[in-house]
């Protein structure tokens, strides 16, 4: 399949032009729109994937819809692949519409062969009864396993997606004064920083190195390090976007502090943090091994009213390596 120029990507989820971050704010959830049309683009490329709609207009004219799908190593494990789509092909579209712009978070693409592409776990069949894609809970593959040191994925992208949507940030009068100052543009071919940048449901795994821990991110290929053994003063730590992490063991959770956190941002909506945050999190082995538990709760007592907390399940999906996911 011809492989046509890939448009820049906005936040893990969605995605615009000219390499600036948009919040997915900007997509009416309240309205799932079809528009039909050609296939003129297709942009099966990190960090999202993208396609081209071409349209008619009711006045004769043409315009052309960007279609913002997830990252490519998700939509692959949920049973989407390249080779379902071809430019040319004619389809039709189900998905939020941008609020001022012709681009749209795809929910559902009804392709040429009658097949209907699933883009999300609460795709339900609009047009078809042949689904394509659309697997999106897993059960682990290793059994034998119990320790923290492999590669974990999300369990079930729908329960992940339904607590990222559900977090509450209760941000102080001063805060919101700032955010609405100041909005915020994101590079989307570089990585955001703590707390942020853990809101992430692509694979991650663990390497054990003694006196630290190694988190491996596929989202670019970033490493955090986690120091276990004592740490002089780790107040004194040189601010950085990942901040400086320190973790304990108590029985099978793996408990993390970071603090020195120079990253000015709590997540990709832009809501600013101060270089008071700290963020709390947990890693607990679940069911003899076979699950993980992550938890966040993010404190800032000049930034936010009160904690956030979030939490989502991720398994031994059986991945081998990282495989990192970057702009290309």
């Amino acid at each position: 399949m011809k492989r046509l120029p890939f448009v820049a990507l906005a936040s893990w989820l969605l995605s615009c032009a000219a390499h600036a971050h948009h919040s997915n704010a900007e997509y009416d959830r309240s309205v799932l729109r079809e528009v039909e049309g050609e296939l003129v683009e297709i942009g099966w490329r990190n960090p999202h994937v993208m396609f081209t709609l071409r349209a008619v207009t009711e006045a004769g004219g043409v315009e052309d819809w960007e279609l913002a799908g997830l990252p490519i190593a998700l939509l692959a494990k949920a049973g989407l692949a390249e080779s379902m789509f071809a430019v040319g092909d004619r389809v039709k579209a189900a998905g939020y519409a941008s609020r001022r712009r012709t681009s749209m978070m795809v929910n559902n693409l009804l392709l040429a062969n009658g097949e209907e592409a699933l883009f999300y776990p609460e795709s339900r069949l609009r047009w078809s009864v042949k689904p394509a894609g659309g697997q999106w809970a897993r059960e682990s593959v290793n059994g034998d396993r119990r320790d923290l040191y492999r590669i974990w994925s999300v369990a079930d992208l729908g329960a992940y997606l339904t607590a990222a949507r559900a977090v509450a940030f209760q941000l102080k009068p001063e805060a919101q004064a700032k955010m609405a100052a100041t909005p915020p543009t994101f590079d989307v071919c570089k990585p955001q920083g703590m707390p942020g940048f853990m809101l992430n449901p692509l694979p991650m795994g663990f390497v054990d190195r003694g006196d630290h821990i190694d988190l491996q991110h596929t989202s670019f290929g970033v490493v955090r390090t986690i120091h276990i053994t004592d740490q002089p003063n780790p107040e004194a730590a040189v601010l950085s976007d990942l901040g400086h992490s320190v973790g304990r063991w108590v029985g099978d959770t793996l408990e993390v502090r970071t603090t020195r956190i120079g990253w000015r941002y709590v997540d990709d909506d832009g809501r600013p943090q101060s270089e008071n945050v700290e963020v709390a999190e947990r890693f607990a082995l679940m069911n003899n091994g076979s699950r993980l538990r992550y938890t966040q709760t993010v404190t800032d007592p000049v930034s936010l009213l009160e904690p956030m907390t979030v939490t989502w399940d991720l398994i031994d999906a059986g991945d081998a390596v990282i495989e990192p996911l970057k702009c290309e």
